[in-house]
């Protein structure tokens, strides 16, 4: 995977590990679907968080094209 791709899901799993109490796991063939109850309230936390996240990053990026020549 590319670093970009990498770096996004380290992002997600920051996110998932913080709003719903899940561990950060390893992929496994032989479980590829882990089903989580999670409260409503901890998914709008995790969207928001998602959101700023999203927010900060376009920010850079804006910033970072504008001082280049």
């Amino acid at each position: 995977m590319s670093d970009l791709i990498d770096e996004r899901l380290v992002n997600l799993n920051e996110i998932a590990t913080d709003c719903f109490n899940v561990e950060p796991f390893a992929l496994d063939a032989k479980r590829p679907e882990i089903h989580i109850a999670v409260k409503p309230a901890n998914i709008v936390r995790a969207l928001e968080s998602a959101y700023d996240l999203g927010l900060i990053a376009g920010y850079q990026l804006t910033w970072a094209g504008m001082s280049r020549p």
